[in-house]
């Protein structure tokens, strides 16, 4: 099952965090061979992409990677409540979603 995290989200900003992904019982999980991705939607029946995050696995056994989206990004979400979810690409193939939730966007002031 997802984690749940909601989470503000700043357009026009650079979207930059550090997590530890864990398992089910709290422990890091090894993310040796594994890849991440997570997209932005306005709703989750859009088929329009709003914003795309990029992963950086930085220490795949303590399961750290970066979750970033560039500034020129994220200036294209729309200001308003999104929908959005994180999965995991395991080494065999199988895809697992790992985090979901509710983005809100404020807008971007100075462009």
């Amino acid at each position: 099952m997802a984690g749940k995290y909601d989470f503000d989200f700043a357009q026009g900003a650079t979207f930059n965090r550090t997590i530890v992904i864990k398992d089910d019982v709290g422990d890091p999980l090894d993310l040796t061979g594994n890849s991440l991705a997570g997209q932005i939607r306005t709703t989750a029946q859009s088929n329009t992409i709003a914003g795309e995050f990029v992963f950086v696995i930085v220490d795949a056994v303590a399961g750290i990677c970066s979750w970033k989206m560039p500034s020129a990004d994220s200036a294209l979400v729309p200001a308003q409540q999104c929908v959005y979810d994180v999965e995991l690409t395991q080494a065999n193939g199988d895809i697992v979603r790992i985090l979901e939730g509710f983005v809100n966007v404020t807008a971007n002031v100075t462009r």
